[in-house]
């Protein structure tokens, strides 16, 4: 766009041609409202500003409230506020709207600036921008900023209602600070308001969050003592089984759910989901199933989120057939079924470990050209390792790959786990390297895998005395592939930051240990320094015999392992030295006892030395 009239930015007309601001000003606004209706809000913006910029914008013919709620509904606080400054003379109500579209977006600092330029404009603020302003500090998590601006209210002369303190109380149970949230409740009954059943919801909340269940029942009895007494809604009952649930009181979740009956509630998909979910703790298939009648005579169609939670529910209790029969009844009744769905289905398959089932249903998303998550990719790999189809598993990551999805940590993983199953380490390290490849941080779990692998083919080379020892330096040293490997894949998990579990160390030593024989025993004996009889000597190889011998590097690794806190650190302070060896894998065990043999000999080395001085 430039000035001066050349080449002014144009919109087009609905029959596809252009109108110019300067000719006419009903078209532009004509062009104004097409736009609107079609969501494309920065559009407006733009039309509106060129036609601020010609003189030919009047505000009084464009619909401020209209405007508004498109940018609520597409949180676009930047240009609800550019379509503020159009506005010549903004009353309350203008700014309200403003503030309701920084609620939405859960934008405290936009609804702070709009409290300022209420000011600036010289209005007062009144109880709904205030309230409005609580809301957003509510969702925001901004609980103190949320008593500020309550204060500054009362200061001001404004009286809260039930909304302001029920925007309070929200606010603090979203936070789960529920002696706050009672707190605010205490100052609404001080002041004579009285509570609705958002309120009480709100408390009910915010009890259940901090998992106080009896004060949830309590908020209830007090809606029943009520001079005209406040029955529960959905929202009452789902926020009640929520509060049961987070206590593990399953049971009484359920009794709460009799609670829709008892009240006539139709209710939401939502407080169906929340039962579900309850009950789900217990595996109780048979009243997850009167959960899905109930809805069902009630009429209230199932979303999304409920066929999830119910098909997840059905996988966990083992019941496959029945997860299939929950999509396929869905579909039958029109209800539209997507990935959410079909995700759940085929972790149903996934958990019941039954990998058929998993290849039918993905056959069947690709024969809809329903394009699968990375999560439910992962559950069918996991099926399909579970089932010992590596082979087929390859494929499935080469599909990934080929649909535009990424495997993740969790894919990689899944098949290095299933690598180590079948001890296939050649193809574990090709999946390693290309999750590098792939950007994927290798974690602990695909470290320890490879590390098992090379482990067992280390002791294998070792038990079956193959060559694994150099005494290029003078003593033994493990020279060995398998060695190396668990070496580097350890070192490797170190630099990144992963800190190794007792297990993976007791693994690492494993393969650092000097395999069995006598001319190794009787250096070890010398490398000792300890000089002794024939029984005594015979005693001390037995000794050894029992704990065996390890590489030097052992050593310094269990030292380093120490520093990181996974075993504890060899203390000579106090005689004698008491380890719990339980708390330790073999080998971390074994060369441990050793350090401690050599430090009790360098000790007694010093001890000797000193005597003689």
């Amino acid at each position: 766009m430039q000035d001066g009239g050349k080449n002014m930015l144009q919109f087009p007309y609905p029959n596809g041609k252009h109108a110019n601001y300067a000719h006419d000003v009903s078209e532009q606004l004509h062009s104004y409202n097409r736009l609107i209706r079609q969501g494309r809000i920065s559009e407006c913006i733009d039309l509106l500003e060129d036609m601020e910029r010609k003189g030919l914008l009047d505000m009084d013919k464009v619909y401020h409230a209209r405007f508004f709620n498109v940018c609520k509904s597409q949180k676009a606080i930047k240009e609800a506020f550019r379509f503020f400054k159009l506005v010549p003379n903004p009353t309350l109500s203008t700014f309200n709207m403003l503030m309701s579209v920084c609620a939405s977006s859960k934008d405290s600092e936009g609804a702070f600036q709009v409290l300022r330029l209420v000011q600036e404009a010289g209005l007062k603020a009144d109880c709904k921008l205030y309230t409005t302003l609580i809301t957003t500090c509510a969702k925001s998590g901004k609980v103190d900023a949320m008593f500020e601006v309550f204060h500054e209210m009362v200061n001001a002369g404004i009286e809260p209602n039930v909304h302001t303190y029920g925007a309070l109380i929200d606010g603090c149970a979203k936070a789960g600070q529920v002696a706050k949230a009672f707190g605010a409740y205490g100052i609404m009954r001080s002041k004579n308001v009285k509570p609705d059943r958002v309120v009480f919801n709100a408390l009910i909340t915010a009890c259940g969050q901090s998992g106080a269940v009896d004060r949830a029942f309590d908020v209830l009895a007090e809606m029943n003592a009520e001079v005209h007494p406040v029955d529960p809604d959905h929202i009452t009952i789902g926020a009640l089984m929520k509060a049961c649930a987070n206590a593990g009181q399953v049971d009484r979740a359920r009794e709460v759910y009799k609670m829709i009956h008892k009240y006539n509630i139709k209710g939401t998909p939502e407080v169906y989901t929340i039962a579900i979910n309850c009950c789900s703790q217990t595996g109780d298939w048979e009243f997850a199933c009167s959960v899905y009648d109930d809805m069902t005579k009630k009429g209230v169609i199932p979303d999304e989120v409920f066929l999830s939670a119910l098909i997840d529910f059905a996988g966990h209790a083992g019941k496959v057939e029945a997860a299939f029969e929950i999509l396929q009844e869905a579909k039958n009744q029109g209800i539209s079924v997507g990935i959410i769905s079909y995700s759940s289905l085929m972790g149903a398959c996934s958990n019941a470990k039954n990998w058929q089932k998993a290849l039918e249903l993905y056959e069947h998303m690709k024969s809809i050209k329903l394009k699968p998550t990375v999560s439910t990719m992962n559950a069918l790999i996991t099926a399909l390792c579970d089932g010992d189809q590596l082979p087929k598993t390859m494929e499935v990551l080469s599909d990934m790959k080929s649909l535009g999805l990424c495997p993740n940590t969790i894919t990689y993983s899944i098949l290095l786990v299933a690598c180590e199953r079948k001890d296939d380490v050649e193809v574990g390290l090709m999946l390693l390297s290309q999750a590098k490849e792939d950007g994927v941080i290798p974690n602990l779990v695909m470290f320890k895998c490879i590390i098992g692998m090379c482990s067992r083919r280390y002791e294998k080379a070792r038990t079956l005395n193959e060559h694994v020892l150099s005494f290029n330096s003078g003593r033994p040293q493990i020279e060995n592939k398998w060695t190396s490997l668990a070496l580097m894949v350890y070192r490797e998990a170190i630099v990144a930051g992963t800190i190794p579990t007792v297990e993976v160390v007791s693994k690492v030593l494993g393969c650092l240990q000097l395999p069995y024989n006598a001319d190794i025993r009787e250096r070890l004996v010398e490398n000792l320094g300890v000089s002794a009889d024939a029984l005594k000597r015979s005693n001390l190889c037995s000794l050894i015999d029992g704990f065996g011998e390890y590489d030097p590097r052992a050593f310094s690794l269990l030292e380093e392992a120490a520093s990181f806190g996974i075993v504890p650190c060899v203390s000579f302070k106090e005689i004698p030295v008491v380890v719990d060896a339980r708390k330790l894998e073999i080998h971390t065990a074994k060369v441990y006892l050793l350090t401690i043999l050599k430090g009790l000999r360098h000790r007694l080395a010093a001890a000797i030395l000193c005597k003689k001085n």
